[in-house]
């Protein structure tokens, strides 16, 4: 299928640059930090109803609803776009107004710009694309606006329990860590461990009599920076180098307010592994802690209650949802991308988990200094959005007209 570019910014798709880039300003200009995504929700319900897509919000604990709608016949299998509407907070340092959508030098900078609102501006532009074009014969296309992304996954994990995934036979979420020169298909996952320290407690004039929890927990979280971590073969991550597990300390909470020897104190711990190997260290941190031979007792347990666990995944480069999706890029972009393993557990961990089926990432993204995620001054270049629009467009009709063919 050759491509017709004309000078309007429009092509035999009916997506134009202009319209993707006016959603993704009019996205960022509704403030949807997580758990408070109910007015863009109530937005992106009423542009799909405007456009005769029969929206549906499903009601999310805790969040805003997130926003389903679908096209084709549901006897047909499902091609799914998923996106999410939330954003983390408002960041330190920002310059230009976070909710502002400016565009500067080439330059849109907004509150989830990045991450995702310019990627789902333009997946909501190629799904009504799709159910204009009418060619999805054979097949459905399922948009999925999501809410609480940025918290636990919620939105997704809700749409996965009410099995809003019927008869799906491929995801592509919108996440564009790294640009349009990558296609995200796989992905790190997150392990979390809570680590207890339990001392004894004395008066604070007598610390010899008591066991300090904060410090053999200091003692602790010095020692876990020293752990061993695993390296992938062949794999690099969306930040373009070799992919390796890495582990975080995220808190470390424990002390008193008398004068006393803290008795405890708690340290919750992640590791983000890679794809084909062993998701649970507790063994590995046990050891470690043991070495430091330490005065109080410490246990360690991985965080395994359900949703907890981001497990790691893969989808085969020879599958045909990666080649449809890089030639789809190669063809539109003129350039062929990348294939990388995210580094930070998202969305698309829970889909490829819970229901097995080839999932990648692609959207619009930045790298290096632009590569502001959840960080001040968050921006994307413009000359990305429309491109990312044909992309999904393009991926989607031809992967259903092969599934349906």
């Amino acid at each position: 299928m050759r491509r017709r570019r004309t000078n309007t910014g429009a092509d035999d798709s009916g997506i134009d640059d202009k319209e993707v880039l006016r959603l993704s300003c009019e996205l960022i200009r509704i403030p949807s930090i997580y758990k408070r995504e109910h007015k863009i929700s109530r937005f992106i319900y009423a542009k799909l109803k405007e456009w005769r897509l029969s929206p549906k919000m499903i009601p999310v604990a805790g969040h805003g609803p997130d926003v389903v709608a679908e096209v084709g016949s549901r006897r047909h299998p499902a091609i799914v776009l998923n996106g999410h509407m939330d954003t983390v907070e408002v960041a330190h340092g920002w310059k230009h107004d976070p909710f502002g959508a400016k565009v500067e030098n080439g330059l849109l900078y907004g509150l989830g710009a990045l991450d995702m609102k310019c990627g789902l501006a333009a997946m909501m532009l190629a799904f009504r694309s799709l159910a204009d074009s009418g060619s999805v014969d054979g097949f459905r296309v399922i948009f999925q606006a999501v809410s609480g992304e940025e918290d636990t996954g919620i939105g997704t994990r809700t749409l996965i329990s009410k099995g809003l995934f019927r008869r799906c036979k491929a995801v592509i979420v919108g996440e564009g860590f790294g640009g349009l020169g990558a296609v995200t298909n796989a992905r790190r996952g997150g392990s979390y461990y809570d680590i207890e320290v339990m001392g004894k407690s004395a008066h604070g004039a007598t610390p010899h009599l008591g066991v300090n929890a904060v410090s053999d927990a200091a003692a602790i979280v010095c020692a876990l920076s020293s752990m061993s971590i695993r390296s992938a073969k062949g794999l690099i991550g969306d930040d373009f180098r070799p992919l390796a597990e890495s582990q975080t300390v995220l808190r470390i909470q424990g002390g008193n307010i008398s004068l006393s020897v803290p008795d405890r104190c708690s340290i919750r711990l992640v590791r983000s592994t890679i794809p084909g190997t062993n998701i649970d260290a507790s063994a590995q941190i046990r050891s470690l802690i043991r070495k430091l031979r330490l005065r109080s007792d410490v246990r360690v347990r991985l965080v395994d209650e359900p949703g907890e666990i981001f497990y790691p995944y893969i989808t085969e480069p020879s599958s045909e949802l990666v080649e449809t999706a890089v030639d789809s890029v190669r063809r539109i972009t003129g350039k062929k991308p990348r294939l990388v393993c995210g580094v930070s557990e998202a969305d698309d961990n829970l889909i490829a988990h819970g229901l097995r089926v080839p999932i990648i990432c692609v959207g619009p993204g930045e790298s290096g200094d632009l590569g502001r995620y959840h960080q001040a001054e968050e921006c994307i270049r413009v000359s990305q959005l429309g491109y990312a629009a044909r992309i999904y467009y393009d991926s989607v009709l031809r992967f259903g007209l092969r599934m349906s063919g």
